[in-house]
């Protein structure tokens, strides 16, 4: 547990000896988050002369990060700056890490990059094989709410309350964990900051 915040709730972080997805940097929660004003800030910045991101989960219960339905929910904005080598990438993981071809659920998830590029999400449901839904009008340098809803046989994306994705293509029912992932994709010096006012989840 590297966080308990409001109300007891606890939080976990993957450690420096886990590297991310694309250039398999290590994660640096040491070095790039911290809470302040009421906000979790993710301070992407060259950690030891390398661009370097976080991964943190909660502990959903106090104890566990896992559950099997769901509705996942946060506002989050990244401030106006270039961050083009750093991708965020909010992820629902399985707890049997051999079925995250069939189990993954990625949203928000996008490149960091100046402008609005829009906001992606993306269903997996086979090796190679994910459904994907991309909602261009979602500006990722303004305030957002990003919600997953998981309830059996359906998987269902929403910005501000506003359905941009639905599928019912095979959906994984075993228990998952939500990892709140930002890594790094590219070269670079830049640094900025993603924040998140708030976060919620919820049992079906």
């Amino acid at each position: 547990v590297v966080y308990t915040g409001a109300g007891g709730t606890k939080w976990v972080t993957y450690p420096r000896t886990y590297v991310d997805t694309y250039d398999k940097r290590p994660y640096r929660s040491d070095r790039v988050l911290s809470v302040h004003d009421g906000t979790l800030d993710y301070y992407l910045h060259q950690v030891d002369g390398q661009p370097a991101g976080a991964n943190i989960s909660p502990l959903i219960d106090g104890s566990s990060q896992y559950q099997t339905f769901g509705r996942y929910s946060a506002r989050v904005k990244v401030d106006n700056t270039d961050l083009s080598e750093y991708y965020i990438a909010w992820l629902l993981w399985p707890k049997n890490e051999a079925d995250w071809a069939v189990a993954e659920s990625d949203f928000p998830e996008g490149p960091l990059v100046p402008g609005n590029s829009g906001v992606h999400a993306y269903s997996h449901y086979q090796v190679g094989g994910p459904e994907a839904f991309f909602d261009p009008a979602t500006d990722l340098h303004e305030w957002h709410v990003y919600t997953q809803d998981w309830p059996p046989g359906l998987r269902r994306y929403y910005v501000d309350g506003r359905l941009i994705g639905s599928t019912t293509t095979p959906i994984y029912s075993g228990p998952q964990r939500w990892q709140l992932q930002v890594e790094t994709k590219g070269n670079g010096a830049h640094s900025g900051h993603v924040l998140v006012d708030w976060v919620a989840v919820y049992g079906l």
